[in-house]
């Protein structure tokens, strides 16, 4: 009965850090992705206003291009392996196609 009265059980400090592990995870994950996508858009924006008349430097169009783009990849193979579903517990695991309820 006193088990009852104290509510919810708390989570170990373990088990706390390891289901905020992925959230911090991803958040990481999401800020490099901006730097590294902001710093291809300022290239680009660097050579365009500096350099394109004169076309000069112009390994800074595709060095410029794959910063841009390689956010935008990653992404895409982020969210097709689904992170989300590495913080959940076996049991929690959603049942697999055709297997029974």
């Amino acid at each position: 009965m006193e088990g009852a009265a104290a509510g919810p059980p708390k989570l170990a400090a373990s088990e706390a850090m390891a289901q905020a592990a992925p959230v911090s995870s991803m958040a990481g994950t999401a800020a490099c992705l901006v730097a590294v996508g902001l710093g291809g858009a300022a290239l680009l924006l660097w050579w365009a206003l500096a350099f394109h008349s004169a076309h000069a430097r112009l390994w800074m169009v595709p060095a410029g291009l794959v910063l841009l783009g390689t956010p935008v990849l990653a992404w895409l193979s982020l969210l097709a392996s689904d992170p989300c579903r590495c913080g959940r517990r076996p049991d929690e695991a959603p049942a697999a196609p055709g297997a029974p309820a």
